[in-house]
């Protein structure tokens, strides 16, 4: 037996050692090979074929069909677009630059709407607080409102008010031009349901004003003056983290309105925008508390 597997073995090392199993004597009988001690094969690591890595399949394609109703940011007076040479399918980026292109944007409501001028030049951040002879009200608080009388003739929504009319401000970023309303901490636009009409809305949010309060300042001559509402380092009500700058600014001589934001620290959502005197329109088409205004932007809206 020893005999016959000498020339087996013999064979098998050769063939082992050329890298091929062609040369192994063909006429050896089964059953001496099925007897022969079988040695543990030695692992090559190097020689181990390793699977190609597995590719990741790309990013699913969401029908368009199922993408209409997906709610977008409103027109708060932050220049929202995609670059011009991109295409359609590019995610629109926010330009927060003050020197942005002063694109008037036709809000389509008609001779008693506004159109839109973001960061207008015309336009400009007024510190009233650093004013001399301003009026700082609501430090500190919640809720509440401050009565004010406005300071010279203005048109608003194409009526016009008196100079002394009343104007109530409410620490959650809005003022009204009515002046029994109430002073709901969060607020939609439009909408004549909710018991505040002619609402200027900056950051309407639940906010909590801090020890700087709303400053109230009017500068410039008769026929040409402002009146700046500044609320001064403002924070929301469910967070003490953010530092809110925020100001509407009347214009005597065009009626112009500006809503101008200053730093704006940790900014959330918010209602931004302009409402009709019975509730029914807004200076754009619907807003919630959804835009996030960024630091030094502006928004001019001018009657029509």
């Amino acid at each position: 037996m020893r005999k016959r597997l000498l020339p087996v073995l013999l064979g098998l090392a050769s063939a082992c050692a050329q890298g091929t199993l062609d040369d192994v004597p063909s006429d050896v009988p089964p059953e001496a090979a099925a007897d022969a001690p079988v040695e543990a094969a030695v692992l090559d690591a190097a020689a181990v074929d390793v699977p190609p890595s597995i590719d990741v399949p790309p990013s699913i394609d969401v029908p368009t069909e199922l993408t209409d109703d997906v709610p977008r940011a409103m027109d708060s007076g932050v220049d929202v677009r995609a670059p011009e040479d991109a295409g359609s399918d590019v995610p629109a980026t926010v330009d927060v630059g003050v020197d942005a292109p002063v694109v008037p944007t036709d809000t389509g409501w008609g001779p008693t709407g506004y159109r839109v001028v973001r960061n207008d030049p015309a336009g400009r951040w007024v510190d009233a607080c650093a004013q001399p002879g301003h009026q700082t009200v609501l430090s500190d608080v919640d809720d509440g409102s401050f009565r004010a009388a406005l300071p010279f003739p203005f048109r608003y929504w194409g009526l016009a008010l008196a100079e002394g009319a009343a104007v109530v401000v409410s620490p959650n970023g809005y003022l009204t031009f009515q002046p029994s309303a109430p002073t709901p901490a969060n607020g939609i636009i439009p909408n004549h349901l909710d018991g505040v009409d002619a609402v200027i809305a900056v950051q309407w949010r639940d906010l909590r004003t801090r020890s700087a309060g709303v400053c109230l300042s009017v500068l410039g001559n008769p026929g040409a003056r402002q009146w700046v509402i500044q609320w001064s380092d403002a924070r929301y009500f469910t967070s003490i983290f953010g530092h809110l700058n925020f100001e509407v600014v009347l214009n005597e001589s065009s009626d112009a309105i500006d809503l101008n934001y200053g730093s704006m620290t940790l900014s959330e959502p918010s209602t931004v925008a302009l409402e009709s005197w019975d509730g029914s329109r807004s200076s754009v088409p619907f807003t919630i508390p959804q835009p996030i205004v960024f630091s030094n932007t502006r928004a001019r809206f001018l009657p029509q």
